[in-house]
């Protein structure tokens, strides 16, 4: 027998709500923390910083790097803060900033999940920012409110680094190289200032020298890692633009086949350059095809997929498809109606 629809709605908002009886720590894959079960640590969130969270375990106390947690849920968080991370999941970004905005205040005297509400709260908006230009500056202020109220936070080094793609998109080199030095002060920050200094040099057309820097990232991290990935990733676009399309092809393929399928932000990046690449290599159905998988499989991703659909729309009508191409312009200003992309060169 089936509940009816409010009970139903009733039900599910009472299972959010429910008490977890221990914070759960959520780890990535390969995790090398040895208390871990399937990925997971349950206990009680001690203390939380930089490079570190703090976790009792029965008895016992252990630390557990920041740089291999996913998430935390905590005990005793409100629903609006899994009702939000919902929202993110399935692309609803501006009802997911409300909710984690509602989470913030509705969390007060709990601190560590008051951060991860606002933390995610300016998150989520620089993600719409980056499908919509008129949000950059609500973005940057709330990012910038986070970094300077909780210089210690776990989010510390991630707000840091939105902030500073942020400006990176905007063209503001000054302000993005002084959030880069505050990122590379941060020890779990380094590397991550290192790919976003070659962005820099990319954008300003020293290619050479950005491929130079990113090879030496590349060499030090971890096989597979994400910050090897991201160099990698980042190393494709400067060979693509040293018109060395062989190599940018053969790269950008092994990282699309050894990213998680589940990896939507990375995936989508990986398809769109190999899109820009093959389309300057005068590939124009191979890269159709590239920009097709980011539209199809990662239209979650609110910064990648207008850059597909512009570049789809573009590429139809290269290829004497009118009509495909102002189907898919008009679903790119349906969706995105205040996106850059709308008025990138050869579009109607």
């Amino acid at each position: 027998m089936s509940l009816p629809l409010k009970s139903t709605a009733a039900f599910m908002l009472l299972a959010l709500a429910a008490p977890t009886l221990a914070d759960e720590i959520v780890l990535i894959p390969g995790t090398t923390v040895k208390q871990a079960a399937g990925n997971r640590v349950r206990g009680t969130v001690q203390s939380e910083a930089l490079t570190e969270v703090v976790v009792k375990l029965g008895a016992n106390t252990i630390n557990v790097p920041t740089d291999q947690i996913i998430s935390i849920r905590y005990d005793g968080q409100p629903a609006s803060l899994a009702l939000a991370e919902s929202n993110e999941s399935g692309g609803q970004l501006a009802k997911a900033a409300e909710l984690y905005k509602k989470a913030a205040v509705e969390a007060d005297g709990k601190p560590f999940i008051v951060q991860t509400a606002q933390y995610k709260h300016a998150e989520v908006t620089a993600d719409l920012a980056m499908a919509d230009p008129s949000k950059a500056s609500e973005a940057v202020t709330l990012l910038e409110a986070f970094v300077k109220t909780n210089p210690a936070s776990r989010h510390t080094g991630p707000a840091l680094d939105t902030l500073a793609r942020l400006q990176l998109q905007k063209g503001d080199f000054p302000q993005a190289e002084k959030t880069i030095a505050s990122l590379s002060a941060i020890p779990t920050g380094a590397d991550r200032a290192a790919i976003l200094r070659a962005k820099i040099l990319a954008r300003k057309g020293d290619h050479a020298k950005a491929v130079a820097e990113l090879d030496r990232l590349i060499k030090a991290a971890p096989a597979g890692s994400l910050r090897q990935t991201e160099a990698r990733l980042a190393k494709a676009e400067s060979l693509a633009a040293l018109k060395q399309f062989g190599a940018a092809e053969t790269d950008l393929r092994s990282v699309i086949k050894t990213l998680p399928a589940e990896d939507v932000a990375g995936q989508s990046s990986a398809y769109n350059t190999l899109g820009d690449s093959l389309r300057a290599a005068g590939r124009p159905k191979d890269a159709l095809l590239a920009y097709l998988h980011t539209d199809l499989l990662f239209s979650k991703d609110k910064e990648q997929h207008p850059r597909a659909l512009s570049a789809i729309s573009q590429l139809w009508r290269e290829l004497k498809r009118d009509d495909r191409a102002d189907d898919v312009f008009a679903r790119l200003k349906q969706e995105y109606p205040q996106s850059p992309w709308l008025t990138a060169k050869a579009n109607p």
